[in-house]
């Protein structure tokens, strides 16, 4: 199990302002089934949520019944936060296995930008999903069968790895055959030809649901994978504390009364 609040602390080290924000986010929690809806297109977006077990999907449903995966969602993702600016859900959300949320209104956002570090923290994991969506566009764009196979292994592991460091190199699968194929862009018979064909090579094992990489090194040099979670500009955020702190310093922050917005010392 894995909180948002323990994904940003193993690495920007919140104050106790930013930590009680995060904190109340995951104050309401919820159990969700293998299959079912946490999020609906089209329905009001009152709520966004923190997945802290289990896996889920974003995805669009066409009229035709068909659909097309947006994005995997793994412990300590925030969920639904492309439609934190929209009146209503813009993909639908399911729980690929059982999971556990917190849920919040998305309102309580509107919290953060009194916590300007904490802002920026949200602002460059927004911008490194963004980047991630990129590249697996790019993977379906120009990769061959095997190495989508492979990119989305790889992706796999190095996110849940990232959300809990004593993950290894091996993983339970929640995806079907079938789902695996859609998120791949193939058919179901090609993706598992191509799945077997990392078997035999000796990139990866499977025993059961859990996958177990091999070589790892290669199997990401094949996907042309490259791992944006270690290239995030930490000296950057620096910068937008540097910066905060002498705008909180020409404007008297320490004088402002308890509560205020600013009270916390970046």
């Amino acid at each position: 199990m894995a909180s948002f609040a323990e994904r940003v602390a193993r690495r920007f080290k919140p104050d106790a302002a930013e930590s009680a924000f995060l904190t109340s986010l995951e104050a309401s929690l919820a159990r969700m089934h293998r299959g079912e809806l946490i999020a609906r297109d089209g329905e009001q977006a009152h709520h966004a949520f923190v997945l802290r077990h289990g896996w889920a999907m974003s995805f669009t449903r066409f009229p035709d019944g068909s659909f097309q995966v947006r994005r995997l969602h793994f412990p300590g993702d925030l969920l639904a936060m492309p439609s934190l600016a929209m009146r209503h859900y813009t993909e639908d959300i399911e729980a690929l296995s059982d999971c556990e949320i917190a849920i919040f209104p998305k309102s309580a956002l509107a919290e953060v930008f009194r916590l300007p570090r904490l802002a920026a923290i949200l602002y460059m994991f927004a911008q490194a999903e963004r980047v991630t969506l990129g590249d697996r566009l790019a993977s379906l764009g120009h990769n061959r069968g095997n190495a989508r196979i492979a990119f989305l292994l790889i992706d796999i592991l190095r996110r849940l790895r990232s959300a809990d460091p004593s993950v290894g190199c091996s993983f339970d699968m929640h995806l079907t055959r079938e789902q695996v194929a859609h998120v791949t862009g193939m058919t179901p018979v090609h993706a598992s030809r191509m799945w077997s064909d990392l078997i035999a090579k000796g990139l990866i094992s499977c025993v059961g649901h859990q996958v177990t990489i091999l070589a790892e090194d290669h199997l990401a040099q094949i996907a042309h994978y490259f791992d944006r979670d270690r290239d995030l500009d930490l000296d950057w955020l620096r910068i937008v504390e540097q910066r905060t702190t002498l705008v909180g310093e020409r404007v008297g922050i320490g004088n402002c009364p308890p509560g205020g917005p600013n009270e916390k010392s970046i």
